[in-house]
């Protein structure tokens, strides 16, 4: 009983004489037995995994959160694509180059799209094309031209037909029929046909007589036709630039360019200074457009008297012409 006291009680002692002695020891053993300090510890590492494990979760709901704002069509678009790498990687065969394409898809998504592209052309075409554009009532800039030039064309042949026929057929109906037809105002139609008769015809008194009695036909005031002159005077200078008196140094083609524009310049400055055909008014600034001064208008004008023919006789037919009357206002 001793011995087994000993083995489970190592502080005590056997008992002896009927006395227990104790050992001091005894009450400093089991404290070691249940330590209490890994308590905290655990404490600690269980605060430390809590957190750890929050953070991920915090993520997670951020994650949640940026998905649930993502567009359901964007959603679609990349399932879409995740499946179609899918599907390219499961199909066997050659791959195009270091792609994961292979030949056999990347073939018919070629044709497919070069089928697409000239179909696409095709369509333009077809839209842009004369015909659709003229059903759906537009015109381009290049038809748009080709038709005034087909209306000037129209006017100056009427105009020419009419005088053929006799200075009596070119009247005020007459003129607005043609402006019904090419859709020209009075001064368009007198403007059209004076350029035309200055750069095409040849300046006589037969040509000054037939201008004359279409500015009185026409029914225009004289500031209207003070106005015409300026921009006939405009577009000249506008494509073959101002007078130039010295016409040294000049190239063939500069030379006959130079020279039209002075001849030109010289048949204005007649009619403007015929009473007939136009009064001189402050509206009247043919001189300033051109750039010449009073002494190479001067030159210029008795050129174009000398190029005109007989003075005397230009004033007999205009004589003539006004003593037949006037066309009517009605």
């Amino acid at each position: 009983m001793a011995t087994t006291t000993t083995l489970f009680h190592p502080l005590s002692v056997p008992i002896a004489a009927g006395r227990v002695r104790r050992c001091p020891l005894t009450l400093l053993a089991p404290a070691r037995t249940a330590p209490r300090r890994p308590t905290p510890l655990l404490v600690a590492r269980a605060k430390r995994t809590n957190n750890s494990t929050a953070a991920p979760k915090r993520e997670a709901d951020e994650e949640v959160e940026v998905e649930e704002e993502l567009p359901w069509i964007q959603d679609k678009a990349l399932d879409l694509v995740e499946f179609t790498g899918t599907v390219t990687q499961a199909i066997p065969g050659p791959r195009v180059g270091s792609s994961p394409v292979p030949w056999l898809l990347a073939v018919p998504l070629a044709y497919v799209g070069v089928s697409f592209a000239l179909a696409a052309v095709r369509t333009f075409r077809r839209f842009t094309s004369p015909r659709t554009q003229k059903k759906r009532g537009f015109t381009s800039p290049r038809t748009q031209k080709k038709k005034r030039v087909t209306k000037n064309i129209f006017l100056l042949k009427s105009l020419d037909e009419l005088f053929q026929k006799g200075r009596e057929a070119v009247d005020f109906p007459a003129l607005q029929e043609l402006m019904q037809k090419t859709g020209f105002d009075m001064d368009d139609v007198v403007r059209k046909y004076i350029r035309y008769t200055l750069n095409e015809k040849q300046f006589n008194p037969d040509v000054v007589v037939d201008l004359i009695h279409l500015r009185k036909a026409s029914m225009l005031e004289d500031n209207e036709v003070a106005e015409i002159l300026n921009e006939i005077s405009r577009r000249i200078v506008r494509e073959k630039g101002p007078i130039v008196m010295d016409l040294s140094g000049f190239t063939e083609q500069g030379f006959k360019r130079k020279l039209a524009v002075q001849t030109l310049f010289g048949k204005i400055m007649y009619l403007s200074e015929l009473p007939e055909f136009c009064s001189r008014d402050g509206s009247l600034v043919v001189k300033e457009i051109f750039g010449v001064t009073d002494e190479d208008a001067d030159s210029l004008r008795s050129r174009t008297l000398s190029e005109a023919g007989d003075i005397e006789s230009l004033e007999r037919m205009v004589d003539d012409s006004d003593e037949h009357g006037t066309p009517s206002s009605s």
